[in-house]
């Protein structure tokens, strides 16, 4: 044998490394782009030619996944509320200061004026207080009332569903934060494994160098490198002793700071301040909100209907028409607009905190559920395109390393 088929021998180990880090990498990039379906226009309604990141393509379901995880295990949004009304203290009394000085500007621009420009500073403090405090209770009961019916207002499905429709990139952004290294790990295994393999690729090659060999070893290659990193992923979910090595699935093995990341960027986005006021805005959510806080000023106003200070200030008709105008702007209000109430409704501190102790309390089955369905959807296309490309470059191998013909 010359020395250059010895080197042509050597290479072989090499590109089998190649070989399977393509291939993975190229595994990587399948899933996530490109975002919208590029390729030829489908023949009798399937498409034939052409490709669509695997994550954007599934967007929609991924995200009812996800949405189902968060409800049954990762979120009590009843629960997130109760503890935002009892921890947020100082932002009610903002809510409180706010809404009092536009009452009392009311007062002293629309309802009474005159008078209240010649009342006793003494009824101007007394008036202050009744309202300041009917205001706390309306917002203290509101709060309250929120929280019994909040999984009946905030529909967690609608909100992640809408979010993946309007950005069919998102989830791949939100996958790709939670798992950055577990892609890397998907990438460079492929180099590590295909060299092993190829080492195997070039004993057979010495011993029985028939043209079909280099090829057949590009797909097994291929295909069983992408597999290999898809599954050592998240096999084992337990550390599991392997002779003096203890081993568990890399995206196990991080769960912990998985489930910081996870909860960020879901607050950042989907769970978002805006996000969640835009859904109050949307029906039916915006209806259940508007009954809600309709009826509980309506009671709470009875209060200044029987207070004879007030009435030395208000008329009752002028009452009946203050009353009126504020049950109109209920219902025309845009949610949307950050402030008041929407502000306390939409906090998603409380959120993040609560996604981030839930995701920490899963077993090591239930964290692995929250990416593993992602991969499996469509994970034999990516291992046999990976074996489809092992073929192609095994085959250039023989034709142009070892001068083969077919």
């Amino acid at each position: 044998m010359t020395s250059n088929g010895s080197l042509m021998i050597l290479a072989i180990p090499f590109v089998a490394a190649f070989i399977g880090w393509l291939t993975n990498l190229l595994a990587v990039r399948a899933m996530l782009y490109p975002v919208h379906f590029v390729g030829l226009p489908p023949v009798f309604g399937y498409q034939l030619f052409g490709w669509q990141g695997l994550i954007p393509k599934n967007s929609e379901a991924l995200s009812l996944d996800f949405s189902k995880l968060i409800r049954e295990e990762l979120l009590d949004v009843k629960e997130v509320f109760q503890d935002l009304r009892k921890g947020n203290n100082e932002k009610m009394d903002e809510v409180v200061d706010e809404v009092t000085d536009k009452v009392l500007h009311e007062i002293a621009t629309k309802l009474a004026p005159e008078k209240w420009q010649k009342a006793r500073e003494k009824l101007r403090a007394y008036i202050e207080e009744l309202i300041r405090s009917n205001i706390c209770d309306i917002t203290d009961e509101l709060m309250e009332k929120f929280s019994d019916q909040a999984d009946d207002i905030i529909d967690i499905d609608a909100i992640m569903s809408k979010t993946m429709r309007e950005d069919r990139a998102l989830m791949g952004r939100i996958i790709s934060s939670i798992a950055h290294r577990e892609f890397r790990f998907l990438e460079m295994s492929g180099l590590y494994f295909g060299f092993l393999f190829g080492i195997v690729q070039m004993l057979v090659w010495i011993y029985y160098p028939a043209y079909w060999v280099l090829p057949a070893a590009g797909f097994l290659v291929g295909y069983t490198t992408n597999w290999l990193a898809l599954h050592l992923t998240f096999e084992p979910k337990e550390p599991t002793k392997i002779g003096p090595f203890t081993v568990q699935g890399v995206f196990i093995k991080r769960r912990h700071e998985v489930a910081i990341s996870f909860a960020d960027i879901l607050c950042d986005t989907v769970f978002s301040s805006d996000n969640m006021r835009r859904h109050l805005n949307q029906e039916p959510a915006r209806s259940k909100v508007t009954n809600l806080v309709e009826g509980q000023i309506d009671n709470s106003m009875k209060v200044f209907d029987d207070d004879p200070m007030v009435a030395m200030l208000v008329t009752a008709d002028k009452l009946d028409e203050a009353k009126d105008d504020l049950r109109q702007r209920i219902r025309n209000a845009d949610m949307e607009q950050p402030g008041s109430i929407q502000t306390l409704m939409s906090h998603t501190d409380s959120i993040r905190d609560k996604l981030v102790d839930s995701l920490g309390a899963l077993t090591a089955t239930q964290f692995s559920s929250i990416l593993r369905p992602v991969f499996q959807k469509d994970e034999w296309k990516l291992t046999v395109a990976g074996g489809v490309i092992g073929i192609g470059i095994g085959t250039l191998q023989y034709v142009y390393l070892f001068s083969g013909s077919f």
